[in-house]
């Protein structure tokens, strides 16, 4: 049957985009680590600093700002966000356009240098994402992004960092920046489930990292 062992052929296939992603600082190819080690100083840095964090995606892309800027905020207590609010994310696309969204945000936010902005998109191509791309780079602010699909991702180039996973599907490529978004959170964190003899909680009464 086609569909035998299907679960099987997924989890290759995310294990396969997990190995074939490229990383990049400046548009440059370097090692994963040199580049998760090099996040992880910036959040480090952002934190001490009392910087800020911003998510931006479309779509699902736009759940994992949402989750990734809760995360941080709550556990990793980096001051987080994300436009996830449905009376300011139209009044923007209304009162500019659509393609404007992110960057009128970051604007009313007055993002600065030391601030940190993810953007998430599975083409890397979306007009509203290359804007910010574009305001943060002639502004001095340092982009994280995270892109996939075709290897013609504007995100690469535009951002400080970025991380292109080269798979055909949609599903493959989201699982996979959820992935790597909960690597860098959990890194940062110093979370390591290999380590762990007990389970986490994270409930307040009973948080354990």
């Amino acid at each position: 049957m086609k569909n035998s062992f299907y679960f099987l052929q997924y989890f290759k296939a995310i294990t396969s985009g997990l190995n074939k992603a490229s990383y990049c600082i400046n548009s440059l190819k370097v090692d994963p680590n040199d580049l998760f080690d090099t996040i992880n100083n910036e959040l480090i840095s952002l934190k001490k600093n009392k910087g800020k964090l911003y998510f931006f995606g479309n779509g699902a892309s736009s759940s994992f700002a949402n989750h990734m800027s809760l995360d941080f905020s709550k556990n990793g207590k980096i001051n987080s966000r994300s436009l996830s609010d449905s009376s300011f994310l139209t009044a923007l696309a209304n009162d500019f356009n659509f393609a404007e969204i992110f960057t009128e945000f970051l604007k009313i936010e007055n993002v600065a240098s030391n601030d940190l902005v993810v953007t998430i998109s599975s083409s890397g191509n979306s007009s509203n994402i290359l804007n910010v791309l574009e305001y943060c780079k002639k502004n001095g602010i340092k982009t994280l992004a995270l892109s996939g699909l075709k290897e013609d991702s504007k995100s690469i180039k535009m951002s400080t960092y970025s991380i292109h996973v080269p798979m055909k599907t949609y599903g493959i490529v989201e699982c996979i920046h959820q992935i790597i978004l909960h690597l860098i959170l959990d890194n940062f964190m110093q979370i390591f489930e290999w380590e762990k003899v007990e389970f986490q909680n994270m409930n307040n009464l009973y948080f354990k990292l």
